[in-house]
């Protein structure tokens, strides 16, 4: 055999091995979030405006608060769950980003899980982005709210990015166009 293809069964084997081993789902985490591309922005073209600000949450602590208090500011909303694997490889990179931009951009990281374990979760990762909680039987204002979507909402309302793929949120190119489109 050549060395080209005794690699590629090398390296077969090894995810093989990580996904499929006691190491499962570690594996299967390691590999997401090695894998996990640049998230992109939208073109110009391809931007829309929010068709409204009507979304009822309720934060950490139970309270009820309205996407309308966003209005006007930059905003991130990510659909999760503790149990959903491409959205806890992307937490981390979400994290960083709010670490990052946590003062200039509102951070909506939502769950439609129940408190306690998301309380655990979060707690054992140790995040501090804050967490947000779907009111389910109202109505969003996105297209999608499936586990692993993320938007970027423009201080003038617009839609600006829009994924459902895990992505990974702190890498060079996006951290210097999201830093270009909050200082316009």
């Amino acid at each position: 055999m050549k060395l080209k293809s005794v690699l590629i069964l090398i390296a077969l084997g090894l995810a093989l091995l990580l996904m499929y081993s006691p190491l499962g789902s570690q594996g299967k985490l390691l590999l997401t979030k090695l894998l996990a591309p640049t998230p992109s922005f939208l073109s110009i073209d391809d931007q829309y405006e929010l068709p409204n600000y009507h979304w009822r949450l309720k934060d950490k602590d139970w309270n009820f608060f309205s996407l309308e208090q966003s209005k006007g500011k930059f905003v991130f909303v990510s659909f999760w769950a503790s149990w959903h694997l491409p959205s806890k490889a992307s937490l981390e990179s979400i994290e960083r980003l709010y670490k990052r931009f946590g003062n200039d951009i509102v951070f909506l990281i939502v769950t439609d899980e129940e408190r306690d374990p998301v309380r655990q979760f979060i707690k054992k990762q140790d995040f501090t982005f804050p967490i947000t909680y779907r009111v389910v039987e109202d109505k969003s204002p996105f297209k999608s709210m499936d586990l692993g979507t993320t938007y970027v909402i423009s201080s003038k309302g617009r839609i600006v990015l829009e994924t459902s793929r895990i992505s990974d949120w702190d890498k060079p190119d996006f951290i210097a166009e999201l830093s270009s489109l909050l200082k316009q």
